[in-house]
């Protein structure tokens, strides 16, 4: 996953109710986690702003 990826949170972790969510990835903070920063947009119309692991997210797009 890269900067500027479609990603979606993936639903078989802790947060379900997330799984409608789709970002893109903005950041990623170097270190051993890879964490990356994603924008959401979901399905109230709002936005949020966060830092996730790779393997909480799910790649519905690659950016090209």
């Amino acid at each position: 996953m890269n900067i500027g990826d479609l990603v979606k949170y993936r639903t078989s972790t802790h947060h379900d109710d997330w799984g409608g969510w789709l970002g893109i990835i903005v950041r990623e903070i170097p270190g051993s986690h890879k964490l990356k920063v994603v924008e959401w947009v979901h399905e109230n119309k709002g936005r949020d702003r966060g830092s996730y692991r790779p393997r909480d997210l799910e790649l519905v797009s690659e950016n090209r």
